[in-house]
């Protein structure tokens, strides 16, 4: 009972992540780096912005689960879905993007890992959504 209850809460604080850091170039960043990240944010087909959009929706999706609106089942299948494809387009945008593009955009050092970052917290949602399917006997 307990894990079918912590297992949705993680899965929201690891979208919340995901939002952080898709969010944070914007806000710590200097305004004279927003060309470059706007270079930055259009790589690939999707882009941290669906991504972000993915996190957004997913929180909804895991919080009626959490709070047993929804059949806990379909909202963990429906959460592992989109864990996944959040994933996919994180790493799909890394594929995209040109090695170079964080270093051309500011000289702050933190940009470098931002990509890997935004992956590792979608990689981190998919693996709380898998806990999430496993706490309920769906998989």
């Amino acid at each position: 009972m307990e894990s079918t209850r912590r297992a949705p809460q993680l899965g929201i604080a690891a979208c919340l992540a995901v939002l952080v850091a898709v969010i944070a170039p914007y806000v710590l960043l200097p305004e004279s780096a927003s060309t470059g990240l706007a270079l930055y944010y259009g790589a690939g087909v999707f882009g941290p912005t669906a991504i972000g959009v993915f996190a957004a929706v997913n929180v909804v999706v895991l919080g009626a689960g959490a709070r047993e609106r929804s059949d806990p089942v379909t909202v963990a299948g429906a959460a592992l879905v989109i864990g996944l494809v959040m994933t996919l387009m994180s790493a799909e945008w890394i594929v995209s993007m040109p090695a170079d593009a964080p270093t051309g955009i500011t000289t702050q050092d933190w940009l470098a890992y931002h990509r890997w970052a935004v992956l590792c917290c979608s990689a981190l949602v998919a693996l709380t959504t898998v806990l999430y399917a496993h706490a309920l006997d769906a998989l």
